[in-house]
């Protein structure tokens, strides 16, 4: 079953979906995915999903090849996006505003959960701390349980 299982692991690692997101100058974009042939061929009953990156704006197009690689003007496309900056996304305006908006640039924020991270580690070890002191207890008392009959018997 494990090997079963890692055998898996490792043909989905060796074989699957690759995607890209190709934004272009209007501010929309293209998301790309290439799919192995052998995965179509063989009809699996899996499912095949890719999430369009958080970052991506205005997808108006989503590609799919089915192919061993990328075709050489799909990768020069991907290529020169990768060398582009990515564009910060900007707010959106209510149509009824007259007045001219400048965009903001604003640094993406990800807030990062180290302190639910570190008080949850905190708590792990508490916990097993805890458990080992239990354990020692238990043990402790179950040698003075064994002695007490041991010179219980040997006073009857």
């Amino acid at each position: 079953m494990i090997i079963k299982m890692a055998f898996l692991l490792a043909s989905l690692l060796a074989m699957g979906i690759e995607t890209a997101y190709v934004p272009t100058e209007e501010g929309s974009g293209e998301y790309l995915m290439r799919v192995e042939p052998d995965l179509v061929r063989n009809a699996t009953p899996y499912t095949f999903t890719s999430d369009v990156p958080a970052d991506a704006r205005n997808v108006r197009r989503v590609k799919v090849y089915v192919a061993d690689s990328w075709p050489p003007a799909v990768e020069r496309s991907i290529a020169e996006a990768q060398k582009r900056p990515r564009a910060a996304p900007v707010a959106a305006v209510a149509p009824s505003s007259a007045r001219l908006l400048e965009p903001e640039t604003k640094a993406i924020v990800t807030d990062k959960p180290w302190g639910w991270l570190i008080g949850s580690l905190i708590a792990l070890f508490l916990s097993l701390g805890l458990n080992v002191f239990l354990g020692m207890l238990l043990a402790q008392m179950r040698q003075r349980y064994i002695r007490d009959l041991g010179d219980a018997a040997l006073r009857a």
